[in-house]
């Protein structure tokens, strides 16, 4: 179920977006155990000119939010922020300081469910 959604500075060449979006899904499936079709993840561009940045931070500052049903331990999370900037820094490039990570735990009754899924999943510990 994992629902990624990526934010970054744009405009950006086709490439490092779907390189994101790639390395987003592969970090995902290999450091939770999801299965690739279980993973949704979702890239958004703000032109520059609409962006405030601290003057620490550069036009490849990336912002992912992880919307996960709850239960992943405080290390399930902390392991997908390492997959995340290791793919990252892999491809397109980007420095692991330029990339922050929020999670946000949903209970299982919260979010509506695939059609054909009971709508109470077991807690996944």
């Amino acid at each position: 179920m994992p629902l990624v959604r990526i934010d970054i500075i744009g405009p950006k060449p086709p490439e490092y977006r779907r390189a994101l979006l790639a390395g987003a899904r592969d970090a995902v499936v290999s450091a939770l155990g999801v299965p690739s079709q279980r993973v949704t993840v979702r890239l958004l561009e703000t032109p520059a000119e609409d962006v405030y940045l601290h003057e620490c931070r550069t036009e490849f500052f990336t912002h992912v939010e992880v919307l996960l049903y709850e239960g992943r331990t405080p290390e399930q999370k902390t392991g997908l922020v390492a997959a995340l900037r290791d793919h990252f820094a892999k491809d397109p490039g980007i420095k692991p300081c330029e990339v922050a990570v929020g999670f946000c735990d949903a209970s299982t009754v919260d979010l509506d469910v695939l059609p054909g899924e009971a709508t109470v999943r077991p807690s996944i510990h």
